[in-house]
């Protein structure tokens, strides 16, 4: 029979990891953990990942004669996720579609997780300058051609 200091040190986990089962080409969620059963100086949830899969591996050198390149799923990122809070979660852009990984805290009993994602345009401002300047070349260009 086990104690729970002994659950606690050999890492018991009492909540699966849980994988969304869809793709997404989203990268920008909203992402709400809460447990009422936390002691209070809990403050992590879990972990989300983003899951890229289909990733080529070459492994001829280890595996010689293979005849194809085999693939698998790599996690490309990865974000702490706060208990009882909402956390603003953007994944850099890796791949054009991926899937979504919690991995929860192993000694949380219960977890309520909720996940919204950004489905807008996105942009940055990198993309905003260089419409600036676009914007001013036109403009002078207009200028030059009145000369």
């Amino acid at each position: 029979m086990t104690s729970r200091a002994e659950e606690y040190r050999y890492g018991t986990t009492y909540i699966d990891p849980i994988e969304l089962p869809y793709l997404t080409h989203c990268r920008i969620f909203l992402v709400g953990a809460t447990s009422f059963k936390a002691k209070p100086s809990w403050y992590r949830a879990g972990y989300l990942h983003q899951q890229i899969d289909g990733v080529a591996v070459d492994d001829s050198v280890v595996f010689e004669g293979l005849q194809s390149t085999p693939t698998t799923a790599i996690d490309g990122s990865q974000r702490m996720i706060p208990l009882n809070s909402m956390q603003l979660v953007v994944f850099p852009k890796l791949a054009d579609s991926y899937r979504l990984r919690f991995q929860p805290m192993r000694w949380l009993k219960e977890l309520t997780l909720g996940i919204w994602e950004y489905r807008g345009i996105e942009s940055d401002s990198t993309e905003d300058l260089i419409q600036v300047v676009r914007a001013k070349l036109e403009t002078i260009e207009f200028k030059v051609d009145q000369l």
